[in-house]
């Protein structure tokens, strides 16, 4: 897998406005990408900005260059920003596009990294799912499912080749094959399927639906899933070809 030559860079948001920390299991997972902690200071509507980031902003550098100091000891190209905002969800798909990351982490508490769920659909960008997973794996002893959870009318042959495909590209870009699981279901309701399966593993590893973050809050399956489980969460963001990036231009 050429790609896994190339650091996956990952948005890691963190509110500084408390003693918030990203758990060390997933800052140690994190290690072998490119880390850009996203420290956000949320903003009452009725106050000013520029007043509570007079007030706070030493305080929320001193903790988010802290949390640097972790992954920086460990060799990671790590980078820090500090935005005092009113919308979160807005600011880190700023901060994802403006520091050029293809992820996102959607932080929540674990014990162990040990089991990685890839739950796989054929409308997202499958490639740099598993370019991302590749990479994560290298200096990890985790185990990866990839899990295709085909609708009732689903070709599930269909299903069943996109697995393959996906384990011989991990293996291809050096991942043991004893590391590596496939599943296969038939169900009326993927999505439940899939929450299912989050509960027997520690992170998510999903694919956006959209090139915008916000747009996951109104009921898409990236969604639904961020929601319903209480697992960490990165989200492989779905860029614009250069076709797309053409047309957006003209």
């Amino acid at each position: 897998m050429p790609e896994n030559s190339h650091k996956p860079s990952v948005l890691v948001p963190v509110d500084v406005s408390t003693d918030e920390q990203p758990d060390p299991q997933l800052l140690e997972l994190l290690e072998p990408a490119r880390v850009v902690l996203g420290g956000w200071y949320p903003v009452p509507d009725q106050t000013p900005p520029e007043q509570l980031q007079e007030a706070h902003e030493e305080e929320a550098i001193e903790r988010i260059d802290a949390i640097a100091a972790e992954l920086q000891d460990a060799d990671t190209a790590v980078e820090t920003v500090v935005v005092f905002t009113r919308d979160r969800s807005t600011t880190i798909d700023r901060l994802a596009d403006e520091y050029d990351c293809g992820v996102v982490l959607v932080p929540r508490a674990v014990q162990r990294v040990e089991r990685i769920l890839v739950p796989i659909r054929a409308d997202v960008n499958l490639s740099a799912i598993l370019s991302v997973v590749g990479v994560l794996l290298e200096d990890s002893e985790a185990t990866v499912t990839l899990l295709h959870a085909a609708e009732a009318d689903e070709d599930t042959e269909a299903g069943a080749v996109m697995l393959r495909g996906a384990a011989d590209e991990l293996l291809d870009g050096g991942v043991d094959a004893d590391r590596i699981d496939t599943v296969s279901l038939e169900s009326g309701t993927p999505v439940d399927d899939i929450v299912d399966a989050a509960a027997n593993h520690d992170v998510l590893v999903i694919g956006e639906s959209d090139p915008s973050l916000i747009e996951r809050i109104i009921g898409d399956v990236p969604g639904q899933l961020i929601d319903r489980t209480d697992r960490p969460v990165l989200i492989v963001r779905k860029l614009p070809t250069e076709e797309e990036e053409d047309e957006a231009g003209e």
